[in-house]
């Protein structure tokens, strides 16, 4: 419960980050007539939105499992992150659309001490925001997908103030001509690079949700454990499935004993479940975990038809 109430509280942080940024960025963005700064507001205001949702999520998967949910609320994880990751994909496909349209048209006229003001503002602010997530990252997919969030905007607000530094240079030097051209081609960089993080995220989660295995790197570490008691308990071989949800692991484990193996009865089996239990969870702290074991002399299918 305390692991859950620590990240709903760095939810919160993000949420309310993104709350300054978009009201700041939409009001700099009009009055500067830079695309770029709207589109790091809108972007914001999606953070917000996302941000909110993911806080919400937090609260609802915690809740004990119920009959409508047997085994817990998990699923909300993926589900919402795979929701926001589509919501900024088609944010960041209409800022290519607009930007190219925007070159096309000779570019646009940009009020470059307010960009340059809210790019600084807005770099330092995502990065101390990005910061506190990256420290956290670990302890739920959500603060993982919300810190690539704002890890992309600390990015993009750098490629602001490098580009409107770059337009002060163009005046000096006499081009001004390129100078209408800056701004849609921050926003087709920008696009470009955040394009990478929802179809990451939407990968990721819509693996999860239709319950995939879990990452080689989970499969591989569940293995080892089970594969060195089973050789403490001479089990003859087994067959182990391992797939995760957002913040919990799915394990099924079928054991094949014979009349060799140190398993006999329920009370020895007990003794090597809790083994099993107690070394997953000093390895997977993080995490939820769902296990079922059993034991058979002959492999049987999961699978009735």
């Amino acid at each position: 419960m305390k692991k859950n109430n620590e990240i709903s509280h760095i939810l919160t942080i993000s949420t309310s980050g993104a709350l300054i940024f978009s009201v700041t960025g939409i009001f700099l963005g009009i009055i500067s007539n830079s695309d770029m700064v709207l589109l790091d507001g809108l972007y914001a205001v999606l953070s917000l939105l996302i941000s909110t949702l993911s806080l919400y999520t937090s609260i609802i998967i915690k809740k004990p499992s119920s009959e409508s949910f047997p085994f817990g609320k998990y699923i909300f994880q993926p589900l919402t992150i795979v929701f926001n990751s589509s919501i900024l994909l088609l944010l960041c496909i209409l800022s290519l659309v607009s930007s190219i349209y925007a070159i096309m048209q000779g570019g646009r006229d940009i009020n470059a001490n307010i960009g340059l003001f809210y790019g600084i503002f807005s770099f330092i602010g995502c990065g101390i925001i990005c910061l506190l997530l990256s420290k956290n990252r670990k302890k739920s997919d959500l603060i993982y997908a919300e810190m690539f969030q704002w890890l992309l905007d600390t990015c993009v607000s750098f490629g602001l103030v490098l580009g409107f530094i770059l337009m002060f240079i163009f005046k000096y030097i006499g081009l001004y001509w390129l100078i209408p051209y800056i701004d849609p081609v921050l926003v087709l960089i920008a696009g470009l690079i955040l394009i990478i993080m929802p179809i990451r995220l939407l990968y990721k989660s819509g693996k999860e949700i239709i319950s995939m295995s879990a990452s080689e790197e989970v499969q591989y570490d569940i293995y080892n454990i089970v594969k060195e008691k089973n050789l403490k308990y001479n089990i003859r071989d087994e067959d182990i499935r391992i797939s995760k949800m957002g913040q919990v692991i799915y394990i099924d484990l079928q054991n094949i004993v014979n009349k060799d193996s140190y398993i006999q009865n329920i009370k020895q089996a007990d003794e090597y479940r809790n083994e099993i239990i107690e070394e997953i969870n000093q390895n997977f702290t993080n995490f939820d975990k769902w296990l079922n074991i059993s034991f058979t002399e002959d492999y049987y299918s999961r699978q009735i038809n």
